[in-house]
């Protein structure tokens, strides 16, 4: 999907609903040169990352104010 900046600015949910919801990236352009491209981010495998921090081993955590 191609937008302008004037089109995200005035409907943003409507121009990211596809990174968001359809994993399809978006170019923005002004004045018909590409100026950003927001693509969407990958999903994390939570069991990996969880295997990933046991193996690190206990982590101290500082205690909330």
């Amino acid at each position: 999907m191609k937008a302008t900046l004037s089109e995200l600015h005035r409907e943003t949910a409507k121009v990211l609903r596809p990174v968001i919801h359809g994993g399809k990236s978006v170019e923005l352009t002004d004045r018909g040169e590409v100026r950003a491209k927001i693509v969407p981010v990958p999903k994390v495998d939570r069991r990996a990352a969880w295997r990933a921090l046991m193996e690190i081993g206990p982590v101290k955590i500082k205690p909330r104010k």
